[in-house]
């Protein structure tokens, strides 16, 4: 439980990954054309680095096999005729792959991008997405460095979803559903897994069991299927705390906000943002549990749905039978957020500072340090979980319904928490972007009362399935 308180470089650029398959059927959206994107990026890149540094370019996921040999073919045509920057061989980078024998898929774990980097004498490599993002979708490359992973150099735009776009996903869809075009496989949306770990540590983990079929509910909704997972962690996992005991938890489907509440959605509903970072698409905190409660009943008034919460007192009650707006119960966060894994982190036995927004210089169990960025980013600027949801790990702690109590150890279906939290403690989940990375991990718990606010702090919202 944590208390809510208070050489001739060689550059190698990686993956732009697009997290969700869905294609559009006409153009729309705001943003710049996909060419000035890639234009953006190799101006960025050029200016990044000295004359003569050789880079490479690896593969290019997105939700099309077309849109991926696109994108590579313009990267590497813009920086061959530049003429200030050396392109490698791609042919290269296959024997590298197969003598380290590990597969590179959309977004790579710091870990593999750093062997690959080492392996090539390589100061910096060059990752990055390009994940849907409502009526547009969002494209972005940045530098990190090899030895640390700190962020170097950043490209974050908006690309609009205009003809050449639709032309471009209405290719065929690659290996595994969203296409991949390579001298790599694809793997898996998580990172790598990594070798068994010395005597005495936890070997890397596997899925609990298979992804459940998930389904759009709206733009920014996904159905979580129910199903039955161990909730907490185990004994042997690195830096847990103690009220962390495992048990078995089934849920019940539900239907889960692909991201965070943004500050735009949270002024559309309130009419105000009380958030301390501004900005239309950050996720909106200095909110408490109050607020939250407030914002869910307001916006499903809106939307001429039946709320879902009723004063009664200094109490709250929840109406089950209503379909409003309303918070995932500690259980459901924790169900979706695992998205089937057992590990530590929906990515593995570790996560990294381009898979989630934490303070990378205190980085999980001993690996390597990342970057700190020092505030929240926007909604999708990193990776989702295998169930399409985003920032599930790190931006900003997300309140829960439930009072905090310590776990029991029998099954349980559908818990909401206790009827009166201990200590007056509400629950919150995720960590945040200023916190280190063992305290963004799948099971850790958070607390803080009912009206604290703290600008880690937000949340987002769930509907049941009725």
């Amino acid at each position: 439980m944590k208390m809510i308180a208070r050489m001739t470089p060689i550059v190698l650029i990686f993956a732009l990954s697009a997290f969700s398959p869905a294609c559009r059927t006409s153009p729309s959206g705001t943003g710049i054309p996909l060419d000035e994107a890639i234009r953006l990026a190799v101006e960025e890149i050029n200016a990044s680095f000295d004359a003569g540094a050789v880079v490479a370019v690896i593969n290019f996921t997105s939700p099309s096999k077309k849109l991926s040999e696109y994108v590579i073919e313009e990267l590497v045509g813009a920086l061959v005729r530049a003429k200030k920057l050396v392109v490698a061989d791609r042919s290269n980078l296959a024997l590298i792959q197969e003598e380290l024998r590990f597969q590179l898929s959309g977004e790579v774990s710091d870990e593999s991008a750093q062997a690959i980097g080492k392996k090539l004498g390589a100061r910096a490599i060059i990752t990055g997405s390009l994940a849907e993002m409502n009526d547009s979708f969002r494209f972005r490359a940045y530098a990190l460095s090899v030895e640390s992973a700190a962020r170097e150099t950043a490209t974050l735009v908006s690309v609009r979803s205009d003809e050449q776009l639709l032309f471009l996903l209405a290719g065929e869809a690659g290996p595994g559903g969203p296409g991949a075009s390579s001298v790599f496989p694809r793997g898996s949306a998580a990172s790598p897994a990594a070798p068994p770990g010395p005597s005495g540590q936890p070997a890397p983990s596997a899925p609990l069991q298979p992804a459940p079929p998930s389904r759009k509910f709206s733009d920014n909704f996904v159905l979580i299927a129910g199903g039955t997972f161990r909730m907490g962690s185990p004994a042997s996992e690195a830096d847990r705390d103690e009220d962390e005991t495992q048990h078995e938890v089934t849920v019940s489907s539900f239907y889960m906000g692909k991201y965070e509440v943004t500050q735009s959605e949270y002024e559309e509903v309130m009419g105000s943002n009380p958030s301390h970072a501004k900005g239309a698409n950050l996720p909106v905190e200095m909110v408490s549990w109050d607020d939250a409660i407030e914002y869910c009943n307001t916006r499903s008034l809106k939307e001429g749905l039946t709320p879902v919460y009723t004063r009664s007192g200094d109490g709250t009650l929840w109406n089950t039978k209503a379909n409003g707006y309303r918070l995932p119960t500690e259980a459901e966060w924790e169900y979706a957020c695992r998205a089937g894994t057992s590990g530590p982190f929906s990515t593995g036995d570790n996560i990294t500072t381009h898979e989630a927004n934490y303070h990378g210089r205190r980085p999980y169990n001993r690996n390597a340090s990342g970057m700190y960025r020092g505030t929240t980013m926007p909604a999708g600027s990193f990776p989702s979980n295998p169930w399409g949801l985003y920032e599930m790990h790190g931006n900003v702690i997300e309140w829960c319904w439930d009072w905090y109590a310590p776990y029991t150890t029998a099954p349980q279906k559908d818990p909401q928490g206790p009827s009166q939290g201990k200590w007056n403690w509400k629950v919150g989940r995720g960590g945040a972007w200023d916190w280190g990375g063992y305290r963004v991990r799948s099971a850790t718990r958070f607390t803080g009362e009912a009206f604290t606010r703290l600008n880690s702090l937000g949340f987002r919202v769930a509907r049941s399935s009725l």
